[in-house]
């Protein structure tokens, strides 16, 4: 297989020259709490799975999985084995000062 050379090109109509950056908000992101009926499968470590290679891989798991075609829907395993679906709809309130 070769390796293709390609270059970008900056299009630059779509350019803005008033941009000033990005803009860190420091409101708390919203955290949400649903009762389950099984608790959500953790991977553990095994006695002999404490290297740094381990620690990694399973300290970057995240247990949800998002839907490839459906935005709104999360995937996660339960402790009985089964795959769960969540459908997450956002309701977004506009403030009045």
């Amino acid at each position: 297989m070769e390796a293709a050379n390609c270059s970008l090109r900056v299009k630059r109509p779509l350019l803005d020259p008033r941009f000033e950056g990005y803009k860190l908000s420091l409101e708390p992101l919203p955290c949400y709490q649903l009762e389950l009926d099984a608790a959500v499968a953790e991977v553990k470590l095994q006695d002999d799975q404490y290297t740094l290679e381990h620690m990694h891989a399973f300290g970057m798991y995240n247990y949800l999985h998002c839907d490839a075609w459906y935005q709104d829907s999360v995937y996660y395993i339960d402790n009985l084995g089964r795959i769960m679906n969540l459908t997450v709809m956002l309701v977004r309130q506009s403030r009045r000062v």
